[in-house]
């Protein structure tokens, strides 16, 4: 697998229950590659940084390995890396930077 939408990747490494939730998330503007807002359907290769709102934490992840299927737990976070720790916010807070 070459790629995979951004909305099915976030589904699939669980960061979001639902990929209904997972489109709704990108398309407010939570989700950003590269500081730039993006649609559902953005390609997504191995080595993308993403920028994500997560309830109350700010995260930052490298995209590792691709998947359009949902597994377990453990599967999932084999599909990125963790660059920073998740950091709180204040939820009224927009900016993922």
């Amino acid at each position: 697998m070459e790629s995979v939408r951004l909305d099915v990747f976030l589904w699939a490494a669980r960061f979001f229950k639902t990929r209904s939730l997972s489109r709704q998330m990108i398309e407010s503007g939570r989700i950003r590659i590269d500081g730039q807002t993006v649609k559902p359907a953005r390609a997504v290769r191995p080595g993308v940084v993403l920028s994500l709102r997560q309830g109350r934490n700010r995260r930052r992840i490298e995209v590792l390995a691709l998947s359009d299927t949902r597994g377990p737990a453990s599967m999932a976070q084999t599909l990125y890396r963790d660059l920073d720790p998740p950091q709180p916010v204040d939820p009224f807070d927009d900016d993922l930077d």
